[in-house]
């Protein structure tokens, strides 16, 4: 319930008083705010954490496709290397490179186009720089975890591949 109060009472007599008179839980409007912030804001990290999650995944998926899609283009040269005698540490650190890459060119995408888009919204994010750093090294970790399909698939071909067909 809410009370208003005349002019010259206090709000912490009055909320006092009722808290020994019936027993309730009393609070102010300042402590009300505070509380009513607090879960806002609670609710909106809550909110912006899982959508982060979720754009993770899904990039993470797109990343994976998109790099095995590539090696798969590139198994006969995968085999002519290995039939040669190239080491598997070089062709997985190729692949790597290439997920990398990716991952920089698509980050350095992502930045410029929030940078020059941003004052086109109406709710204005800010972004500190060590966000953008900590974005940069996420957007790494996810291509490189999202290379490793392709590294195992590049690194079980058979080098008679090459020769083969």
């Amino acid at each position: 319930m809410l009370v208003t109060l005349k002019p010259g009472h206090a709000p912490e007599e009055v909320a006092e008083s009722i808290r020994r008179w019936k027993r309730l839980t009393v609070y102010t409007r300042p402590q009300m705010e505070k509380i009513l912030i607090g879960k806002l804001i609670a609710t909106s990290a809550k909110q912006i954490g899982m959508f982060l999650v979720i754009l993770a995944i899904v990039s993470a998926a797109i990343v994976a496709f998109i790099i095995y899609t590539l090696t798969m283009d590139k198994i006969r040269e995968i085999a002519v290397l290995k039939l040669i005698g190239t080491k598997n540490r070089t062709i997985a650190a190729m692949i790597l490179q290439q997920a990398l890459a990716l991952g920089i060119i698509g980050f350095a995408v992502g930045k410029i186009s929030a940078t020059y888009a941003a004052p086109l919204f109406p709710k204005y994010v800010l972004l500190m720089p060590q966000d953008s750093i900590a974005g940069f090294f996420a957007v790494m970790a996810i291509c490189a975890l999202a290379s490793l399909i392709a590294i195992r698939m590049a690194l079980r071909v058979d080098p008679a591949e090459a020769i083969g067909g």
